[in-house]
């Protein structure tokens, strides 16, 4: 255990407040921060007044519309970008710790992962930003519409930024999922709300803060800090808004689609998952087991991608689930902000409770049985889940088909290739999935079969997170990926030769 677990300098002058045209505002009620490691009360954040929420919305709609930012070249926009960039790196110990103080996260894989990819997120987006296009193309109208052809057309198409976009945000990586949509966004041309979770505002509102050091204009990104019921509806349904992008739950994004379909405010969302993990008998068992391992519990389970199923061929069920929960069983668990912790307390209490209910109702009504996994050290807090395996669990179990989003993993057998598909493909979500193999031929029917935005096949998480992402599929939500989510095409057609006699 470290002796010092974060720096009080790197906590902000109490309360945290909204960022509203570049200025902190505070004025509503104020609600913990509160280190689910222990439990403590660590800072206050100021729910955004209705006031201060119509402020950001009329700093976003005002500097979009008077082009401030989306009228600076391409290369003004990356050098801000390319700046943020490299403040994330240089800042990465500090912003690790805030985000494992703030949501639980291991404060190594915030280091080596989260702030890591929030860098390179800005540093992609600077990149994109200096080469966007669109596209041209030559036509003429067939002689039978118009004898002797007709004039020759060039038709032009550009991309321009989408707008005023309200981006909401998740708890369980609000620095490199904020990073990642903010960037597309800037890099796009737009303007931004952004709301935090409740769960975790400190790295988001730091965030903010190296942006306005590093350029941005006030007013084109404003952070607004509240619940979704209020200030969240607030700002999805207020008509100043161009575009609506969320990263969270189902119920949410239904809700979300709901009130912005009042004013037919396009929206985006990237909801939750399922995601199988596939073993055949005849993969590298040994690599399986270890990447099943990491799917399933990395930062907690907490993960929209994580995999959470794990499907085994019949004839090797039994030694890779002993693979998995063996390894689960050695997994660190500890305060965050001890370098050494893997597996470190969940966002909150009452989450960690709803966690635990998962395995409780499961083996209770028979549906699975627990195969192994870890066990929490006496006198942590009860925001910390021990990693469970479930073994031979049905198909059709509510673990098996809910979304648990925290370390419980799944775990079921298969006898062929059309039974694996039909458990992988039978649930509401379609967002991710995997297959060990050594059969090239069969990955490939896998990767056609499976109804999914993203297939990996013999690993899990791929180290590209910004321009080679797959598009969600069923409720897990649609949504473009990248700086042309933030898009969107104008054809311009221009006459450039009459008729040839």
């Amino acid at each position: 255990m470290t002796t010092t677990r974060i720096d009080p300098t790197w906590l902000a002058s109490d309360p945290y407040g909204s960022l509203v045209d570049g200025e902190t505002r505070r004025a509503g009620p104020e609600h913990p921060v509160v280190d689910p490691s222990s439990g403590a009360v660590v800072a206050t954040w100021a729910e955004a007044t209705e006031d201060e929420a119509d402020a950001a919305l009329a700093a976003a709609r005002r500097t979009f519309d008077a082009g401030v930012w989306r009228r600076a070249t391409l290369a003004a926009r990356a050098e801000v970008l390319e700046r943020v960039a490299q403040r994330l790196r240089d800042d990465t110990p500090r912003l690790a710790a805030l985000e494992a103080l703030d949501t639980g996260k291991a404060v190594g894989g915030a280091v080596v992962y989260d702030c890591h990819e929030a860098a390179t997120a800005f540093a992609y987006a600077a990149g994109v930003a200096r080469d966007l296009h669109g596209d041209v193309r030559r036509a003429a109208f067939p002689p039978q519409l118009l004898p002797g052809g007709g004039p020759e057309v060039l038709t032009m198409r550009l991309r321009e930024p989408a707008g005023v976009v309200v981006e909401l945000l998740p708890w369980n990586g609000p620095l490199m999922t904020g990073s990642q949509r903010i960037a597309a966004a800037l890099a796009a041309g737009c303007s931004l709300v952004v709301k935090p979770p409740e769960e975790a505002v400190v790295t988001v509102l730091e965030l903010a803060r190296i942006l306005h050091e590093c350029g941005l204009p006030p007013g084109v990104c404003n952070v607004v800090l509240g619940p979704g019921e209020t200030t969240g509806e607030r700002l999805v349904g207020d008509p100043r808004v161009d575009l609506v992008s969320l990263t969270g739950g189902v119920d949410t994004g239904c809700r979300v689609m709901e009130v912005a379909a009042r004013n037919l405010t396009p929206v985006h969302l990237e909801l939750g998952g399922k995601s199988p993990v596939i073993v055949f008998a005849d993969a590298d068992l040994d690599a399986a087991v270890n990447w099943a391992t990491m799917a399933a519990f990395v930062n907690m389970g907490e993960v929209c991608v994580a995999g959470s199923r794990l499907l085994v061929e019949e004839s090797v069920y039994d030694e890779v689930v002993r693979g998995v929960a063996g390894a689960a069983a050695h997994l660190p668990i500890g305060d965050a902000l001890d370098p050494g912790t893997f597996i470190g307390p969940l966002v909150t209490a009452r989450h960690a409770q709803r966690v635990r209910g998962f395995v409780e109702r499961a083996v209770g009504a028979g549906d699975a049985e627990v195969a192994g996994g870890g066990s929490v050290p006496d006198g942590m807090p009860e925001t910390f889940v021990a990693p469970t395996v479930l073994g031979r669990v049905r198909a059709d179990a509510e673990v098996a088909q809910t979304e648990v989003f925290g370390p419980v993993l799944a775990a079921m057998p298969f006898r062929d290739e059309d039974e694996a598909v039909a458990i992988a493909n039978g649930t509401r979500y379609g967002l991710n999935a995997t297959v060990f193999t050594r059969d090239v031929e069969r990955a490939f029917r896998l990767v056609d079969r499976l109804v999914v935005g993203e297939v990996n096949v013999n690993c899990h998480f791929a180290p590209e997170m910004n321009g080679g992402r797959g598009e969600p599929r069923k409720a897990s939500g649609f949504s473009r990926t990248g700086v042309e989510a933030y898009t969107a095409l104008k054809a311009v057609n221009v006459q450039t030769a009459a008729s040839r006699g």
